[in-house]
């Protein structure tokens, strides 16, 4: 095999090689909010829902024991 063919073959496939790992896509996590520490003892924390009738509930904490009041629309 000559080294134009080589080259001919070789070289393209390089090329895109290189090209296709420089542009792949870069994905970084980061927090956008933590939950501070529960109010009671045994805490447990709600994320955000939707509620039966499609109302949204933000997150919140929920404490043993503590009885909640629920608005009815």
């Amino acid at each position: 095999m000559g080294t134009t063919k080589v080259l001919r073959l070789g070289l393209p496939a390089l090329v895109l090689s290189t090209v296709g790992a420089i542009s792949g896509c870069v994905v970084r996590e980061r927090v956008v909010a933590r939950p501070e520490r529960p109010p009671c003892r045994g805490g447990v924390l709600i994320e955000g829902h939707r509620g039966p009738r499609g109302r949204w509930h933000p997150a919140h904490w929920r404490c043993p024991g503590v009885v909640e009041e629920v608005e009815i629309d």
